[in-house]
């Protein structure tokens, strides 16, 4: 990753500063460059060091239950977006994203469990035209390597999934052969503003001047906010992954499709890995994995894929990722502060919907209203109007 070197960095100026470099940061940072903006992406730590490098990396437009249908139309606008990015992506950067389309599995146990499925699905806001129902012999053929007991399960054809830290890098570079700057290793970021809205940044390095601030920093968004007395809360809900990878005498045993389960999500991945999540745990920052956690996750997938258990272990790690109290991520202008936008706590479909992310925000900086772009309900400041935070 290339990095700006300057003697002066008081005099560092950009018209728009993106605060996060995890990967709706940086999509936000290639969608800008692509528009030929001058753009300046600054980042605590390193890129896609964060939520984004503990991500399982599914496009599950069609799988996921969303809280709201404007998220579920979004991401399947994401997912289309990201996949369309990916052929340009590929002349400017030299990263790999491992974009694979295979499709996912929701595989039930019993018709008890299908119908309990259909009961408490939000299927107004999440059901797929395209979704194809797989009863057990239709399994069992083009799936043999699943639990043969096996009830049925619905194929979603059009579900992709991608390599997240790979994904994050790839826009970051991108976006950089487009003209923007990137930063790493800036600590002590604040937002300065007066009764005219944005001014700049101040940083451990110094001051940084701008027209517009965009917070893209997950669970240090928050924070960021509160310097200019705004409340946009998100918690935390740490998840922990596991990675498997069959041998060759055993590559019989390994998933073809990703299996997306109410108990777990069985990920095979372009580096041949197989990628076991994700356990649930609001409330929880560490990034420690647990036996408890790993032994879950586990024994869910060697009962979907039995032949699990000849797979070698790789390794576990655990991320945290950023929920807000309706569910909704934080995206748009905050109209308080003129300049300020945010676009953080997509919890834990961030990588889903990077793509679309960066394009409101674009869409937005050039003038457009979220009335004209239909996302009002993602407005920065709607809690507060809601009386849900004072």
């Amino acid at each position: 990753m290339k990095k700006i070197i300057t003697d002066r960095p008081d005099k560092i100026y950009a018209e728009t500063i993106i605060v996060g470099g995890g990967v709706v940061g940086c999509a936000i940072a290639y969608e800008l460059a692509s528009r030929g903006q001058d753009v300046l992406l600054l980042e605590r730590s390193a890129i896609a060091g964060g939520t984004s490098c503990a991500a399982a990396g599914m496009l599950a437009a069609d799988s996921e239950d969303f809280a709201h249908p404007l998220i579920a139309k979004l991401a399947r606008q994401s997912r289309q977006l990201l996949i369309e990015q990916q052929v340009l992506m590929a002349t400017l950067s030299e990263v790999e994203t491992g974009l694979q389309h295979q499709g996912f599995l929701t595989p039930f146990r019993s018709y008890s469990e299908l119908s309990s499925y259909k009961d408490n699905r939000k299927s107004a806001l999440s059901a797929s035209a395209d979704e194809v129902w797989w009863d057990r012999s239709v399994v069992q053929q083009e799936a043999s390597w699943l639990n043969r007991d096996t009830y049925g399960a619905y194929y979603r054809p059009y579900e992709s999934e991608i390599l997240p830290v790979h994904l994050t890098k790839a826009y970051a570079e991108s976006a950089q052969v487009l003209g923007a700057r990137v930063m790493e290793d800036i600590q002590d970021i604040r937002v300065q503003a007066n009764e005219h809205g944005v001014q700049g940044i101040t940083t451990s390095i110094g001051e940084m001047k701008c027209k517009h601030v965009i917070i893209a920093a997950g669970l240090q968004s928050e924070e960021l906010m509160r310097h200019v007395n705004l409340s946009l809360p998100v918690w935390s809900v740490k998840g922990e992954i596991a990675a498997v990878q069959f041998s060759d005498e055993h590559a019989g045993y390994r998933p073809d499709r990703t299996v997306y389960a109410e108990d777990i999500y069985i990920v095979p991945k372009a580096n041949g890995e197989v990628w076991l999540g994700a356990t649930s745990l609001p409330g929880r920052t560490d990034l420690n994995v647990s036996v408890q956690g790993v032994q879950k996750l586990l024994t869910a997938a060697t009962h979907w894929v039995p032949g699990m258990k000849e797979a070698q272990f790789i390794r576990a790690w655990a991320g945290v990722r950023p929920a807000t109290p309706d569910g909704l991520p934080y995206i748009g202008a905050c109209k308080s502060i003129p300049g300020l936008f945010a676009a953080f706590g997509h919890y834990r479909n961030g990588i889903l919907l990077s793509a679309i992310t960066g394009r409101l925000i674009a869409e937005l900086l050039a003038g457009k209203s979220s009335e004209e772009l239909g996302i009002e309900a993602l407005s920065p400041e709607r809690l507060n109007r809601k009386g849900v935070v004072q």
